[in-house]
């Protein structure tokens, strides 16, 4: 997906709240120089470029590895304390393939725990919307029909917290097969970058567990962290399994260009939306052929 001019002032934002804890002279100094910064770059280069020299930029200034840190914690665990009553709501229902909807929807709805668009969000009232309200773009069929008949699954995570809600969603595929994936490829973050799941947050919330799970790392633009998503490596992987599927804005920015890819996301911004042709805040699993 092209870089869009809405997307500058939301750097700016992002810029903010990202040293929020700093001195008032130090964000300005920040702030000037991210402006700079982006009046000198090309703005016909990706979305993930742009984002991951900012952040580095930020790490410059602060020395500060991960201002994040603490807000991916709380994140997963304000997930974790929600996970015993999504469970007890799905072994309610009867119909395998209604409990798989509902889970995929769940994992949407954690979607919206993402700090990037914006800080605040309501994660009750986000559940209940998404879980009452029709898909904007619902190609779930498809996805059912290749996990009942396919073997590998590689899975594009997003965000902290969110991955409790994946981990949902991945526990309910395994149940509908009635049997466990020959491999599961779950994506994260190789260096910190706004509230992305890194392997930590895997570990915390319990991904590890999954039988033939392997973990792939995303880059955040430092030395050693990962390729780009745009990188033939990435498209690689994703040529290389049958079951693919993306998580969240950023993934879906940098994925899009991809065939044989399920997009499932809360679209939070006026640029995501006219993208995929939707409004603001609908959820979607949209398929690429």
């Amino acid at each position: 997906m092209k870089l869009y001019l809405e997307c500058i002032p939301c750097f700016l934002k992002q810029t903010l709240f990202a040293t929020k804890d700093q001195e008032e002279e130090k964000r300005i100094i920040i702030l000037k120089k991210v402006i700079k910064f982006l009046y000198d770059k090309n703005w016909d280069t990706s979305h993930d470029e742009i984002v991951n020299q900012i952040y580095n930029l930020i790490r410059e200034e602060t020395r500060i590895l991960d201002p994040y840190k603490d807000i991916k914690k709380e994140s997963n665990n304000m997930a974790l304390k929600l996970y015993p009553s999504l469970k007890s709501q799905l072994n309610k229902i009867d119909n395998m393939e209604k409990r798989l909807y509902t889970a995929a929807k769940l994992s949407i709805a954690g979607n919206i725990i993402d700090f990037g668009p914006s800080s605040e969000f309501d994660l009750d009232k986000t559940i209940n919307d998404v879980l009452n309200k029709k898909l904007a773009i619902d190609d779930f069929d498809i996805l059912l029909n290749k996990i009942l008949i396919y073997d590998n699954l590689l899975f594009f995570a997003d965000n902290s917290g969110e991955i409790v809600f994946d981990k949902i969603f991945i526990e309910e595929m395994i149940n509908i097969r009635n049997k466990p994936f020959k491999e599961i490829a779950f994506v994260i973050k190789g260096g910190p970058i706004i509230n992305d799941a890194m392997i930590d947050d895997v570990y915390e919330v319990g991904i590890d567990k999954f039988p033939n799970i392997t973990f792939y790392k995303i880059g955040n633009g430092m030395k050693d962290t990962g390729p780009n998503r745009k990188d033939k490596e990435v498209k690689g992987w994703i040529k290389n399994y049958d079951i693919v599927i993306s998580k969240g804005q950023a993934n879906y920015e940098g994925l899009s260009e991809n065939k044989n890819i399920f997009f499932m996301l809360i679209s939070k911004c006026p640029v995501i939306s006219k993208d995929l042709n939707v409004e603001v805040m609908d959820a979607v699993i949209k398929y690429n052929i």
